[in-house]
């Protein structure tokens, strides 16, 4: 072929699964949450959930409804994303719009606004996120309120963590039932199976027959040639490419779908139409030095600041409108 594109997007139908020792002992299930396929595979069990992405807190909220207890076991707390702010503001008009994704960390190219905004306008840019927090704070009842119940604050600013792999999308409920106690949840790691369920690292036994990694996905890109996939320099963030699109190491390999943002398909729809246009002779590359100085600035960009996941170098979330 003269071009192969290849639109699989970031993961793959390989379950990531967490592994902990003395699986073996466990008389219960483990499963991947993609196999959760009805209220019937939780009904008179005891739940547990591993995670704190958007599946974490949807297979959550079905065990509370269906199961005799649910359980949410989580490393690292993650700032949420509302439906509504407030309760009032649709998400989308009070964060998704240019003055707000001025203030975020800087792109990799910056305008002369943003610059500015983050130079003179610095200490601004820092109390208009902190101040994002306190309204999550109590809309979302995140805090512990003196160490009666866990927190679920995240230990990373707002603005940082929002370019983490777990984005928290969670349903309206979710820390309505955490607050009530429908769902049980534990801020910690899973130390070992036990016979009757899990024992966490802080040494809290958790009897259950059911527990459910929420995850995510593997990556995989087996069928690329070795030396081709070699050409793409991976790292354990995975391979960069100019513009998300192409590597100028293999010409007439090109990828589109190596761009998570807030709105996937329109960016995907960009990257389609600017290789269509590329094709077309309507654009034109630049020199292979300079793209690959350009694949080079950002890497370090990306990694000076982005929270680390094997998918970082297709990381973009609320830089979009770049």
């Amino acid at each position: 072929f003269d071009l192969v594109v290849v639109c699989i997007g970031l993961y793959s139908n390989q379950p990531q699964l967490a592994e902990f020792t003395g699986r073996e002992r466990f008389h219960g299930e483990v499963i991947h949450n993609s196999s959760l396929k009805s209220a019937e595979q939780l009904a008179g069990k005891r739940v547990a959930v591993v995670g704190y992405g958007k599946s974490a807190t949807d297979a959550v909220l079905e065990a509370a409804e269906a199961a005799d207890s649910a359980h949410l076991i989580f490393r690292n707390a993650h700032w949420p994303i509302p439906q509504k702010l407030a309760g009032v503001l649709p998400f989308k008009w009070g964060l998704l719009q240019r003055l707000n994704l001025t203030l975020l960390p800087p792109y990799q190219y910056s305008t002369p606004v943003e610059s500015a905004v983050h130079s003179l306008g610095k200490p601004l840019v820092w109390l208009y996120w902190r101040l994002v927090e306190v309204l999550l704070f109590f809309q979302c009842q995140l805090g512990s309120r003196g160490g009666t119940r866990v927190s679920l604050v995240s230990p990373k600013p707002i603005e940082i963590d929002a370019f983490g792999e777990s984005t928290m999308v969670p349903r309206p409920d979710f820390f309505r039932r955490v607050r009530n106690g429908d769902i049980q949840a534990h801020h910690g790691a899973i130390e070992h199976y036990t016979e009757t369920g899990v024992r966490l690292a802080d040494g809290r036994e958790l009897e259950l027959d059911l527990v459910i990694m929420a995850t995510g996905w593997k990556t995989d890109f087996s069928f690329i040639e070795d030396g081709t996939w070699r050409a793409l320099e991976p790292g354990d963030d995975g391979f960069y490419l100019y513009r998300h699109v192409l590597h100028p190491a293999t010409p007439g390999l090109v990828f589109v779908g190596r761009a998570a943002s807030i709105s996937s398909v329109l960016t995907y729809c960009l990257q389609a139409h600017w290789l269509a246009q590329l094709l077309a002779g309507a654009v034109s590359l630049p020199p292979i030095e300079a793209m690959r100085v350009d694949i080079a600035q950002m890497r370090a960009w990306k990694r000076s600041w982005i929270p680390f996941s094997s998918s970082r170098s297709a990381r973009l979330i609320a830089h979009t409108q770049h």
